[in-house]
């Protein structure tokens, strides 16, 4: 009974993970005056994007210009190619893709890549939680959490803060929200992401969460009100942000045709 019992708990982690959306980032690094040879180059990589969207090998791509990055910091681009579950991250390349895209100027294309940017670090995150939108995202504020129980802050940022969020979208002060964790990972620097998506700039910093709670509170029952703020009450014994950073989207892959 008891290795039936664990082989039931493999078989649903295992289908757990097979559906849970990941998101490759890679981090970039562009030198001074040279933007406008790396953003060349990666709008001639969309079109191979755009291809393994349209073949299912990938959910999207895109890419975007990390603010005030400073000439110190790693990275200041990154891309985010997302795909429909863990394995799918596993697709490789092929040689026939590869030419579909660029034919005989494959090769001229690599050189090209490689000279307009330092591919610096890649990061594998993992979607616990989202508030989508058919809009494009304009500015994201990606903020690196760092949690000494991730089932414990998933579940504060799901019953704590999900439903200010939604509001907050309902209202129209934010595009988008997602949360994500983390894993593999080489350090123990953060354990989770949490995503902001805005349209506008002003957005960023103009959003009313006193009224947001107010409409939520008036919506719920006093049980459920006493969950949410137990929740929110516990933030910064649950996690501290240690980076926070504006993100601004350059370009990417339309979605799917249906």
């Amino acid at each position: 009974m008891k290795n039936l019992y664990l082989t039931a708990l493999l078989v649903i982690a295992s289908l757990a993970l097979e559906a849970q959306t990941v998101a490759i980032v890679d981090y970039m690094k562009v030198p001074d005056n040279g933007d406008a040879n790396y953003l060349a180059v990666e709008k001639q990589w969309k079109t191979l994007h755009q291809n393994r969207v349209e073949s299912g090998n990938i959910l999207s791509w895109r890419l975007w210009y990390i603010r005030n990055s400073g000439t110190s910091s790693s990275y200041n681009y990154a891309t985010v190619t997302t795909y429909e579950n863990f394995g799918k991250t596993e697709t490789q390349l092929t040689e026939a893709e590869l030419k579909q895209a660029f034919g005989a100027n494959m090769d001229e294309l690599f050189a090209k890549t490689s000279a307009s940017r330092s591919l610096t670090k890649s990061e594998t995150i993992h979607l616990q939680a989202s508030i989508t939108s058919e809009v494009q995202d304009k500015y994201l504020v990606v903020n690196l959490i760092k949690t000494d129980n991730v089932d414990d802050y998933i579940n504060m940022e799901k019953v704590g803060y999900l439903p200010l969020h939604e509001e907050s979208k309902k209202l129209g002060q934010r595009n988008s929200w997602r949360l994500w964790t983390r894993w593999p990972y080489e350090d123990n620097s953060f354990q989770a992401v949490v995503v902001d998506g805005y349209t506008k700039f002003e957005n960023i910093e103009n959003a009313d969460y006193g009224l947001a709670i107010e409409n939520v509170i008036a919506g719920k029952k006093s049980g459920e009100i006493m969950s949410m703020m137990d929740q929110i009450s516990r933030t910064d014994e649950i996690r501290t942000i240690v980076k926070s950073e504006i993100w601004e989207f350059v370009d990417g892959t339309t979605p799917k045709a249906k």
